[in-house]
């Protein structure tokens, strides 16, 4: 694999608004460990023996060089893919609104509660950038399997191998399919 194509799946294939999430929660344990050393290092001025010095000012050296390192790969992280203008963000939502869309089109039809947090996904990230879902996904072709005719009515946008269905006006409602027949009265 060439360096540029290493790159290229490094960059697409993560989900990036959740990565810049896992950071931020990165950050904020590592300020707690920051919080945890410095007590540490306050011990030393207090009565220890001088093995349990010399072994505190080991453990805390390797603290914070091990912290360093973290506040430097989350540094690297933000650096790279993020510029810290509108427009990088605007391009960053962008394209995890359209890999979004890539996955849930290649939905495997084993749970519909997969489709539709992936739609409630999509749905928070078009809101970011001013996009309708509904002009980015064709709902009546979610699946390769195509919904009943007799329930498609309901509407019912997917069903998956189980028989659930995903429904309601926000896409956010799952009901088993004899449930679905039952409301429309055709059981």
């Amino acid at each position: 694999m060439t360096k540029q194509s290493e790159y290229m799946e490094a960059f697409f294939g993560v989900e990036l608004h959740q990565k810049f999430s896992d950071m931020l929660s990165e950050l904020l344990n590592i300020e707690d460990d920051l919080k945890t050393l410095s007590k540490d290092v306050a011990k030393l001025g207090g009565k220890l023996s001088p093995d349990e010095s010399k072994e505190l000012v080991k453990e805390s050296r390797t603290a914070a060089y091990e912290l360093a390192q973290q506040v430097h790969d989350v540094r690297d992280f933000l650096d790279f893919y993020l510029k810290q203008d509108k427009e990088s963000v605007q391009i960053v939502l962008e394209r995890d609104t359209y890999m979004k869309i890539y996955q849930i089109f290649k939905w495997d039809g084993n749970d519909v509660r997969d489709l539709k947090n992936w739609l409630r996904e999509l749905k928070d990230l078009c809101a970011k950038i001013g996009l309708h879902m509904q002009d980015l996904v064709n709902f009546s072709a979610l699946t390769a399997k195509p919904v009943p005719e007799e329930i498609a009515k309901f509407p019912v946008y997917a069903i998956d191998r189980q028989g659930y269905c995903l429904t309601g006006p926000d896409h956010d409602v799952v009901m088993y399919i004899g449930e679905v027949r039952e409301a429309m009265g055709l059981e």
